[in-house]
């Protein structure tokens, strides 16, 4: 059986949608509702905020050639972010 799940209901591009406001906004508001899989989306966000330094080190050293971060715009280093924590700590 195929479920059909929506781009809104998937849980990565919600946690992605956190952290991109937090970065921006550094008042925001982390909450989550309702959602399925709330423990896995507050654990990405948190994790991916509180070790953003740690991240941002290990992309360095590892893709300094074929990945300049600050040449990238702020939602794709926001998805490589936590491509990288959830690959790291997941």
């Amino acid at each position: 059986m195929i479920t059909q799940t929506k781009a809104k209901n998937n849980p990565r591009v919600i946690a992605i949608q956190k952290i991109y406001g937090k970065f921006y906004n550094k008042d925001e508001d982390l909450t989550v509702g309702k959602h399925r899989f709330k423990k896995f989306i507050k654990d990405i966000v948190n994790g991916t905020i509180e070790r953003n330094d740690f991240i941002t080190e290990e992309l360095e050293t590892h893709l300094k050639q074929d990945l300049i971060l600050s040449h990238l715009d702020k939602l794709f280093q926001v998805i490589i972010k936590c491509a990288v924590f959830e690959l790291l700590y997941k």
